[in-house]
């Protein structure tokens, strides 16, 4: 039996966001973990970044500002504590070369631009590329997670998540590492973000409203078998979650997309919202 994620706290984020209304897009797709008290949201159809208190309440601590980039929006958010660096994935761009690549913007903790790289891996179309976004630091050297939305980084229905790893170079470019393959248990329809902490990787998906949660063996670069574990959304109207992150070991913050117009309209009940979830304990 598939567990139910428990629903401790949700807020529509035009409410909380300064100067948004109603009837503003607010396509929330990434949310990253700045602080203890703090998260930043990113959209796919905006050049901004919000931050947002977790109390989920309007007030001063919640602000939003524009931020450069060389695309339009961006899919996940990732955060460097260490070096005070927020990473911006674009899903895919043409590159110079014809092919469709997705692209890294980079930031310092005060929203200023630093550098956009593009990373390696090549997709077939603009629409089905990278998704997710995870940073961090493992024998002495820094790494980004992208995860692909697309089964086998293609259209592919089936056949599996895939997770690329890139190192960063002396010159702050990102070369390809390895790959991570995502288990059976976690073959979804398609794949929407992800967080990284302390070994434990998580994963949503919107087509499949499903979360799913398992143990990365870093030395192995591959998920312990039977650590994962797959968790469902507290109701039917969580059809467009697109971002997570941890804020604890078993405390989670997701942010939801804009309802599509061919969806039930029980889903526009948790559209353009923020959520923080706990998972259910093991008993």
């Amino acid at each position: 039996m598939v567990k139910k994620l428990e629903l401790i706290q949700e807020e529509k984020l035009y409410r909380i966001i300064p100067g948004k209304k109603k009837s503003d897009r607010l396509e929330a797709s990434g949310v990253a973990l700045i602080d203890d008290e703090t998260v930043l949201v990113i959209f796919d159809n905006l050049n901004v970044v919000a931050r947002i208190d977790l109390s989920l309440k309007p007030g001063e601590r919640n602000r939003i500002y524009s931020v450069a980039s060389i695309g339009e929006g961006f899919e996940d958010i990732a955060v460097d504590h260490e070096d005070r660096r927020v990473f911006c994935i674009i899903e895919t761009m043409k590159d110079t070369d014809g092919k469709y690549r997705g692209f890294v913007s980079e930031y310092d903790d005060k929203g200023r631009f630093q550098r956009c790289e593009r990373l390696e891996t090549e997709f077939p179309s603009r629409n089905k590329g990278f998704e997710g976004l995870a940073f961090l630091r493992r024998g002495g050297k820094q790494y980004l997670y992208a995860m692909c939305e697309g089964n086998l980084c293609t259209g592919a229905k089936s056949g599996g998540g895939r997770i690329q790893a890139f190192t960063r170079t002396p010159e702050g470019s990102w070369v390809w590492s390895h790959e991570v393959k995502l288990p059976k248990s976690a073959e979804f329809e398609d794949y929407a973000g992800m967080s990284y902490r302390d070994g434990y990787l998580a994963v949503v998906s919107q087509a499949s409203s499903r979360l799913w949660v398992g143990y990365v063996d870093e030395k192995a670069r591959k998920i312990v078998k039977g650590s994962e574990r797959v968790y469902r959304f507290p109701t039917k109207g969580y059809c467009n979650v697109e971002g997570i992150a941890w804020l604890s070991g078993d405390m989670l913050v997701a942010v939801s997309d804009q309802k599509k117009k061919k969806q039930p309209g029980a889903c526009a009940r948790q559209q353009q919202s923020i959520h923080i979830f706990q998972i259910p304990s093991a008993e």
